[in-house]
């Protein structure tokens, strides 16, 4: 079994690749005995805070969602024992708001006269910028980000055109997901759009084709079978890895 870490950073409080963690559970004998402790909101914030003052020693003015967010970083590269858990997820936040630039995740449709960019341009996009890179930059200085494997992604995309509210609704048919370490190629992009940003015109990948890439990097075939709770045989994935993506 590989030894690497999983971090899946999720947009929106749906969790499409939930079943890579329900599988590795079954596949794994000994999780339980190998699985880290609950890590609260209110200790990643304080952790998060004290980690991203190590990292950025300038004074930086920093909110409770960027601290909430910056912990994982702390946690994942301080904590890499045989102890710790394989799989951690991290949502951007507790309820998908998208109304507004003071809580809320990205559910930005311009509901109640409300606005997709100055939102996100306020709150979501600054959130992104400070967080992620301080995680990846972070795992590459200590040697961790070959060992673990980020994914930073919600379950669809947005829609290629404005909708009535001067904002985007939800668009299943094309979309980003960024990859990183655990064995995937750097400075590097797979597939390609149409004109449009409507449909994959080259090399698309499936959700299922991503849950399995995940479980091919972690050593796991992902052709593996497991149980239901009621004994039903199931795939831990219908997809094929893609290996145009690996390093």
């Amino acid at each position: 079994m590989s030894s690497k870490i999983v971090v899946l950073f999720l947009l929106l409080v749906l969790l499409t690749i939930g079943g890579a963690v329900w599988a590795r559970r079954s596949v794994t004998q000994d999780f339980a005995k190998n699985s880290a402790p609950v890590i609260t909101k209110q200790a990643a914030m304080i952790a998060g805070y004290q980690h991203w003052t190590k990292v950025n020693p300038e004074p930086v003015q920093m909110d409770q969602q960027v601290a909430a967010m910056c912990g994982p970083a702390y946690i994942i590269t301080s904590n890499l024992g045989p102890h710790q858990a394989k799989f951690i997820t991290v949502y951007f936040s507790d309820s998908i708001g998208g109304q507004s630039t003071e809580a809320g995740g990205w559910d930005t449709h311009g509901f109640n006269n409300t606005r997709m960019y100055p939102i996100i341009e306020k709150r979501h996009l600054p959130i992104t910028d400070q967080t992620l890179p301080t995680l990846l930059n972070d795992l590459d200085s200590r040697g961790l980000l070959d060992e673990t494997l980020v994914l930073w992604m919600g379950e669809f995309g947005r829609t290629p055109r404005i909708n009535a509210n001067v904002s985007r609704d939800h668009w299943p048919q094309c979309y980003t997901v960024l990859l990183a370490g655990g064995g995937v190629r750097r400075g590097f992009t797979y597939g390609v759009s149409d004109k449009n940003g409507a449909y994959p015109a080259k090399d698309p990948v499936r959700p299922d084709d991503l849950a399995a890439t995940v479980f091919y990097l972690l050593g796991i075939d992902p052709a593996t079978q497991v149980k239901s709770l009621g004994d039903r045989p199931v795939n831990i994935s219908d997809g094929k890895p893609v290996m145009g993506v690996l390093a």
